[in-house]
């Protein structure tokens, strides 16, 4: 197999032994992560959380935290008894899905490397998913085939106002907000009682490498980053961004509440609405000192990401192909939306989800919850390398076909529940369009879905390291 990280970043990387700051050996739990060919199911799931609490009942505890807005109890593993508590969740959006996969494995291996636990020095609580409603959406994906067209045609994404991890409690100059969802009150009923030091969301990107995302400059962890991207041959991802090292990214999402006063405060009146603030911001509200990482991994890659040669094209260029993309799929959806809105009779997940997606289109909101990226003249200037063109363009070839996936469903949902033949009109259509879409991708690019294995074993040294890194910060644990 090529060595993707040395491909890519050896040039300006070299970390073939552990940073002194680390003493712990952690192999073995990395030497022994899985192979799988899909992810794990919600079921699948609950049933390994059953079993690892029956066969450990000594050191590990199955938690009831609380029902979903459907009613499903979101369940929690509590192992080990350090000094530091540790909170991590699965599927905090919910078609976000190697979470699941990650922590049944994480879970069950820190029950049976008990010495190794308690070098760790923290009580662990793992939540391997809580978004059971919305990840149940997403399971004819999860189960297979594992291609962008199968994800768009399964397509569900949480909408933000309801997602559970940005709806904790936040009230803060003109912000009073209060309106916890269902999942959302059920993590609370954690967080509210034991003081979390470190945490982690096991967010999902569709395309490219790694990018570690933290909320502050770290550079002490960086290093033990790069060498677990290393050890499990994931690429440093090269995207233009807010970058603080190769494959570590200064994360703005982390902070929407936040980036909510600053706008305000700077006179913008003309902002997305937000139900909540995210899951770091409600944290570090009992403990300032927490810190997050989320280790943003991809489902798919293109090997042209490992180039680092300068193409014919300059930055902007490439920005500029996205945006052109971008901006003819919205208009796609708005159009059919409109066309659709009349003969919508019944109400589903997928309606809510795609109304939206498309009132951003219409109110064009200031964005908080996830800013884009600016840059100045000079960046759009310069020539972009192969990695971060196809990186780019790429990225967007892909994303315009996920929310005409959602938008499909909710027609099907439709055209089943009412016998609408507008609906099922429109639903042929739009599948058309993504199988218009889908095949100029494949045309294009070539589509590399990257192993689980090599996901959760990366994401999971990523976060063993600075669970210890953490231990620096933290004060009073």
């Amino acid at each position: 197999m090529v060595d993707l990280f040395l491909s890519l970043t050896e040039a300006s990387i070299k970390h073939d032994n552990p940073p002194q700051s680390n003493m712990i050996d952690f192999s073995p739990i990395l030497d022994k992560v899985p192979e799988w060919d899909r992810f794990l199911t919600v079921d699948e799931q609950n049933t390994e959380s059953r079993k690892l609490a029956e066969e450990y009942p000594e050191s590990v505890e199955l938690m009831e935290l609380g029902p979903s807005t459907m009613g499903e109890q979101i369940l929690c593993l509590k192992i080990g008894s350090g000094k530091y508590n540790a909170f991590i969740h699965g599927f905090p959006n919910c078609e976000e899905p190697y979470g699941g996969n990650h922590l049944t494995y994480l879970s069950r291996a820190l029950a049976e490397n008990p010495e190794l636990t308690k070098q760790l020095d923290y009580t662990w609580y793992l939540v391997k998913c809580s978004d059971p409603d919305g990840a149940r959406r997403n399971e004819d994906f999860q189960k297979g085939p594992l291609d962008p067209l199968n994800f768009s045609l399964n397509y569900y994404r949480t909408p933000h106002s309801i997602t559970p991890d940005g709806c904790f409690p936040f009230r803060y100059g003109p912000l009073d907000l209060n309106n916890p969802t269902a999942e959302t009150r059920a993590l609370m009923s954690l967080l509210d009682r034991v003081k979390m030091s470190f945490l982690s969301s096991l967010h999902m990107m569709k395309w490219g490498g790694i990018s570690f995302m933290v909320p502050h400059k770290a550079p002490e962890l960086y290093a033990d980053l790069q060498n677990a991207a290393k050890q499990f041959n994931v690429f440093l991802r090269k995207r233009p961004g807010t970058m603080l090292a190769p494959g570590v990214m200064h994360a703005q999402y982390l902070q929407p509440a936040r980036n909510y006063v600053r706008h305000m405060a700077a006179g913008n009146k003309h902002l997305e609405p937000i139900q909540g603030c995210d899951i770091y911001e409600y944290v570090q509200i009992w403990n300032p000192d927490s810190f997050i990482i989320i280790p943003e991994c991809c489902l798919w890659y293109e090997p042209r990401m490992l180039d680092d040669n300068v193409s014919e094209s300059t930055l902007g260029e490439a920005l500029e192909y996205g945006n052109e993309k971008m901006n003819e799929a919205n208009n796609y959806l708005l159009d059919t939306w409109r066309e659709a809105e009349p003969h919508l009779k019944t109400e589903t997940p997928w309606k809510k989800m795609t109304w939206e997606n498309v009132e951003p289109l219409i109110a064009k909101y200031t964005n908080v919850s996830n800013p884009p990226f600016k840059f100045n003249p000079k960046v759009h200037a310069r020539k972009a390398t192969v990695a971060e063109k196809i990186g780019i363009m790429g990225h967007d070839d892909l994303y315009r076909m996920f929310n005409i996936g959602g938008m499909y469903k909710m027609l099907d949902e439709e055209a089943k529940a009412s016998g609408s033949e507008k609906a099922e009109e429109l639903k042929e259509r739009t599948h058309a369009k993504l199988v218009e879409y889908n095949k100029f991708l494949h045309e294009n690019y070539e589509i590399v879905n990257t192993p689980i294995h090599n996901l959760v074993g990366m994401s999971i040294g990523a976060l063993l390291a600075t669970s210890q890194y953490t231990k620096t910060l933290v004060r009073n644990p």
